[in-house]
């Protein structure tokens, strides 16, 4: 799977990003928001644009930097003023962004577009002279890695000079101490009060004037009205609800924006949930086994003939006579050597549909996806798991508002193989979501070939969104098939790489047919 296309894709984006950093990331609900460990995103459109992308991806870097770097325990005991907190946040997304890009390079590319994106706008002014100073504080935090924004620093800057003058020059130390010396949460804190302590020193020194008080009341109508003094004392005295986003928020926001409202429209990847699964009958292990040998030893016999050995015309090896008339030409290919087609070294990921049209299906279903995965699992360079859809509550938890699709691992990739195929049929269909947490898993593998299988009876909930993930796997390069359980629904999605089958007899013949010449390409 190339890495351009990779960093297209937003849940591929998600599935790359969360495993370099170490963190979980979550696509789905309504809403984007980080509970410590999970880093969630909203479902999307199913056409991301460019942009979009880039504000996901800033949005990932930006709050797995927080959960990596940031002692959120050693800010909830420092019990900092609203005010304090925004400062605080302005110092403390630049720390451990920095820190981020030191251990992962590639990210300082998204920070900088981030950084241009959301604050290279010259066109809005700020009219309080107060809240300026906060704008100032962000700009010139920011300018340090994006020096295009000096200028808009600047000019921001002069505006607070005008109303606070000496300010700019007294916050310009505590911020020469941030850049060379903050390197902790608590470095962050100590700077931002101290920025808060220089701006109550300049309340106390600016002369009052006609309607100023020291409650900030000046009797004026409106921001554009207040007085300097007022606009100051009223700064110190904000609530969270009065001062602006942080960056996390205004990203956050800005993806919520990009939320479709229509299931058919939008783009999500299910989650792991949970689900209970039970040993075979003894009579459906029987009867499996005989369909997995039957299976087996076709595709043996198949990946046997696509492996065997050829002679080789080279320039070392044992005498070939047929090839001595070469040495006349000064030719040195007279020798014989034997040679090796290359094995099998594949990737097959089997979704098992378990949603509640599957119930009179489901005894024939497992036997079917535990015969397969048997077969496959006892040839060499197959590496195969099997996963059921839908499971039950998500186990990563969720802010009660999500309701997101789930799957559940039967067997995973590299596990020994068992018969705890069991599984009760109940739910909808999440079948693009469950591609969508497929397509994730195998991206990591090591694997040169990688097939998914779906083993389902019916329309996923979503036709558009199962569409869209199977266009996208093919594009990484992961082959899709289907087979459809006594249903023919599935050839609308897949028409010519799915197959039907109405009893577990047909099955050998059925997969040999469909799968034999993806397993020798």
């Amino acid at each position: 799977m190339t890495n351009n296309l990779i960093m297209k894709s937003l849940p591929m984006v998600a599935s790359v990003l969360g495993s370099k950093y170490g963190v979980k990331v979550a696509i789905g609900g309504k809403d984007a928001y980080t509970d410590g460990n999970t880093i969630h995103l909203p479902a999307l459109p199913l056409e991301c644009s460019e942009t979009l992308i880039g504000l996901a991806r800033g949005y990932i870097d930006h709050e797995a930097a927080h959960i990596r770097e940031t002692r959120f325990d050693w800010l909830r005991l420092a019990n900092l003023t609203p005010l304090e907190m925004h400062v605080w946040n302005t110092f403390e997304d630049w720390r451990v962004e920095h820190r981020l890009a030191r251990l992962f390079p590639g990210c300082r590319s998204n920070f900088t577009w981030l950084i241009r994106h959301l604050f290279g706008d010259t066109s809005e002014k700020v009219a309080d002279p107060a809240m300026a100073i906060l704008n100032w504080l962000l700009l010139s935090v920011r300018a340090w890695d994006v020096p295009s924004l000096n200028g808009q620093r600047d000019d921001v800057g002069n505006f607070v000079e005008s109303h606070y003058p000496g300010l700019t020059g007294r916050l310009n130390h505590v911020l020469e101490k941030v850049h060379a010396y903050c390197d902790s949460t608590q470095d962050c804190i100590l700077y931002a009060r101290e920025v808060v302590s220089l701006l109550k020193e300049k309340v106390a020194s600016l002369p009052r004037q006609n309607g100023e008080s020291k409650t900030g009341k000046s009797g004026k109508n409106g921001v554009s009205d207040e007085l300097p003094l007022d606009a100051l004392n009223r700064l110190i005295q904000a609530d969270d609800i009065d001062l602006p986003e942080g960056l996390g928020e205004a990203l956050a926001a800005s993806l919520r924006k990009e939320s479709p409202k229509e299931l058919d429209e939008s783009l999500r990847v299910a989650r792991l949930g949970t689900k209970t699964t039970k040993p075979l009958d003894p009579e459906d292990v029987t009867a499996t086994r005989r369909a997995s040998i039957a299976l087996r030893t076709q595709l043996q016999g198949l990946l046997q003939s696509s492996v065997l050995t050829r002679s080789m015309v080279g320039r070392h090896g044992r005498l070939d006579a047929r090839q001595l008339h070469k040495v006349s030409v000064a030719d040195a290919r007279v020798f014989k050597r034997t040679g090796r087609k290359v094995g099998i070294n594949t990737a097959v990921h089997i979704l098992l549909d378990c949603s509640g049209s599957m119930r009179k299906r489901i005894k024939l279903t497992t036997q079917v996806c535990h015969a397969v995965a048997k077969a496959l699992d006892a040839i060499d360079g197959i590496n195969v798991a099997v996963t059921a859809f839908p499971a039950g509550a998500p186990s990563n938890g969720g802010n009660g508002n999500d309701r997101a699709p789930t799957v559940c691992p039967i067997l995973a990739h590299g596990e020994r193989m068992h018969d705890k195929f069991v599984v009760s049929a109940t739910g909808c269909t999440p079948l693009g979501e469950a591609i969508w947490w497929t397509l994730q898993q195998m991206q990591p593998l090591t694997e040169s070939r990688k097939i998914a299988l779906i083993l389902t009876d019916g329309d996923p909930d979503s036709f558009p969104a199962a569409r869209n993930a199977i266009e996208d796997g093919r594009r990484f390069g992961v082959e899709i098939y289907g087979l459809g359980i006594t249903s023919e629904t599935i050839t609308k999605l897949l028409p010519n790489h799915s197959r039907t089958i109405n009893d577990l007899s047909e099955l050998a013949p059925v997969i040999f047919g469909m799968l034999r010449g993806a397993l020798v390409k």
